[in-house]
């Protein structure tokens, strides 16, 4: 008797049990419809917890007729969605030898048995429903991160390409990708075109930067120059004290490495767990390994509020190259905890 009182103490409340399954009901290939007729036979169930101490606590013994009226639908749009529950393992036909359900009361006017549906699967299979709720979750999640990183190079290869056919019909097919719910292979080969191509755009500017600064006059003044500013900021230093005092995160993934090969292949490895994506590795031929350094450092320090660390960085190196940010700020701004 004990065990029984343990076990019912433990189960969640039935209601709790219906959510569990309302999270998880698009893995489940469930209907509201589908949902509305378990809610009804849930509350046709007796006490708060489905468990098997008592027929009533886990069978519902309504008609469908009572059914439909507490879900308004009709009696055989109620007949269809319980042959669907009993499909899919939600529920159970606990029927008698001439297929009615029926419930037997004492004198108090409680029951003592019952046949009909019963709910017991749905305490049976709550951790798994649980978990299925939870993956679906995360699924969504990296489909919805992904369609943002999509978004987001899309819009920086909009901001790089002025008329170029072939960008231009790449582009569209993306736009229209986006509207629909494409699938997420074709969003990551999608964003792994955009990639190439910001990274062959990127490349190709940046050559030609370094030809028109070999032609400029060497009486020109700095100031007057953006290239020769452009090509200063691939030669930032920074000490060893504002990296300590700037990215500590950083610096500590850093601190055994052996030399200046060792410190980028470290910073690599980092890029890929934070999910920078091809712009990371685009970064080598226009940047060099102070800035990458202070953007890494930036966005460790970040890492718990940037929900798609990818487009953040396109993000970032658009602001340092139109100058709207300087890795000076950065630093000054992570030291100062904003």
């Amino acid at each position: 008797m004990s065990g029984t009182a343990g076990q019912g103490s433990s189960t969640p409340k039935k209601w709790i049990l219906l959510r569990a399954v309302e999270e998880a009901r698009e893995p489940l290939g469930l209907k509201s419809t589908t949902l509305n007729v378990l809610r009804a036979m849930i509350s046709f169930v007796g006490g708060d917890q489905i468990t098997a101490d008592q027929d009533d606590h886990h069978i519902c013994f309504a008609s469908n007729a009572a059914i439909a009226k507490r879900t308004h639908v009709s009696v055989q749009t109620v007949e269809r969605h319980i042959s669907t529950l009993v499909e899919l393992g939600l529920i159970r036909r606990v029927m008698s030898a001439n297929g009615k359900r029926w419930a037997r009361r004492d004198r108090q006017g409680r029951v003592v048995t019952a046949t009909g549906l019963s709910l017991m699967p749905l305490s049976e299979r709550h951790p798994e429903f649980i978990q299925e709720a939870q993956r679906h979750a995360d699924r969504v999640l990296e489909f919805t991160v992904l369609r943002d990183k999509v978004s987001a190079a899309l819009a920086r290869l909009r901001e790089l390409v002025a008329n170029d056919t072939a960008v231009s019909d790449l582009m569209t097919t993306v736009r229209n990708a986006l509207r629909r719910k494409p699938d997420a292979n074709v969003l990551c080969e999608l964003l792994a075109e955009i990639s190439v191509e910001i990274s062959e755009i990127t490349q190709t500017d940046t050559e030609k930067l370094r030809d028109s600064d070999n032609e400029i006059e060497g009486h020109k003044e700095d100031s007057l120059n953006p290239e020769v500013k452009k090509e200063k900021l691939s030669q930032i230093q920074v000490s060893p004290d504002q990296m300590e005092r700037s990215f500590p995160r950083l610096c500590s993934e850093l601190r055994f490495a052996k030399d200046q090969h060792h410190c980028d292949r470290l910073m690599d490895d980092i890029a890929e767990y934070l999910r920078l994506g091809q712009t990371w590795y685009a970064m080598k031929s226009t940047f060099g390994p102070a800035i990458r350094f202070i953007v890494l450092g930036y966005i460790c320090q970040r890492a718990e509020n940037i929900q798609s660390p990818g487009a953040y960085l396109i993000s970032l190196l658009t602001k340092i190259e139109k100058g709207e940010l300087s890795p000076s700020a950065m630093l000054t701004r992570t030291s100062n905890g904003s």
